[in-house]
């Protein structure tokens, strides 16, 4: 065995050449060495010493590039850059105001209605104010045989009381066939769970009229241009108004279906279709004045907003 213990060492060495400074000892009596730190220390030394080993070549760090001053954009080196004023930045307008001045002005229905009677048809309001009060304008109608046949506006002020509801308090006036009426309005709008649209308003009139409308729609997205819209409309009131041709109790209800293309945000045509029916007293003042109460309309149009 004792002649053993050279032909080992020698064959270690063969296969691990840059360990013989390691294996030059016992290998028997490894388990006695002492593996402290200095034994340690030595061995790597003797390791890094050897022929064939890469020494670690250290190299000084980067010297740190200066921060642009202030009033300036960094070049693309990191280095200090030109001012904003040579990239033609004007910082006395670059500014975001917390409650800006918005004015906006939708006309959601710009239509032309084919149906037992055909007619123009509008429905727009017109929004000014910050977030959280605005005044507002909406308006409403038809017009056919040159005349304004049924219409309404609105003059109402507007407080946001949610993310998404809107509390609508003032007036709206009735023209157009008959005499014309006046209105106090308190109402809410904004966006429902899921996504619809609503707008319910209640009116106070004189006599001790009163009057409830209902709006709802709901824009289905097809692609990111082409809109499918469902809507709902329907109007009740508490007494009989003859002249204006309206009954107590539901009056009118409309459903419609619109398919509109946003060849710009602002601008869309659309197509589609009304079915209106008219309920009670108004349906028999409909009768004896000889116009529909039931009616399926094709439309089509344009909304607008800017």
């Amino acid at each position: 065995m004792k002649n053993l213990k050279p032909l080992a060492q020698i064959m270690l060495c063969a296969l691990f050449p840059l360990s013989g400074a390691v294996f030059a000892q016992d290998p028997m009596s490894m388990s006695g060495h002492d593996m402290s730190t200095s034994g340690s220390d030595s061995s790597m030394k003797n390791m890094g010493a050897m022929p064939g080993m890469d020494k670690t070549v250290s190299r000084p760090a980067p010297a740190a590039q200066p921060a642009p001053p202030v009033g300036s954009l960094p070049s693309s080196d990191g280095s200090a850059g030109k001012s904003y004023a040579a990239y033609g930045i004007d910082m006395d307008t670059m500014h975001m105001e917390d409650d800006p001045l918005i004015a906006k002005l939708l006309l959601d229905k710009l239509e032309y209605v084919h149906g037992k009677r055909d007619s123009m048809v509008w429905d727009g309001r017109f929004r000014f104010g910050r977030d959280l009060n605005q005044l507002w304008i909406r308006s409403e109608g038809q017009r056919a045989k040159g005349k304004i046949q049924d219409a309404e506006a609105e003059l109402l002020w507007g407080h946001t009381f949610s993310p998404f509801w809107t509390v609508m308090t003032g007036v709206r006036h009735d023209f157009g066939t008959g005499p014309s009426r006046d209105w106090a309005a308190l109402g809410i709008q904004g966006l429902a769970p899921y996504k619809f649209d609503v707008e319910a308003t209640a009116y106070l009139g004189d006599s001790g009229r009163t009057a409830l409308k209902l709006k709802t729609s709901y824009d289905l997205l097809l692609t990111q241009r082409l809109i499918l819209t469902p809507e709902l409309d329907a109007n009740l009131y508490s007494k009989d108004d003859r002249d204006r041709g309206v009954g107590a109790g539901l009056s009118d209800a409309s459903l419609g279906l619109r398919l509109r293309y946003e060849i710009r945000r602002e601008f869309a045509p659309y197509i589609g279709f009304n079915v209106l029916q008219k309920y009670g007293k108004t349906a028999d003042f409909s009768r004896s004045e000889g116009t529909p109460v039931h009616d399926f309309q094709l439309v089509t149009g344009v909304r607008i907003w800017f």
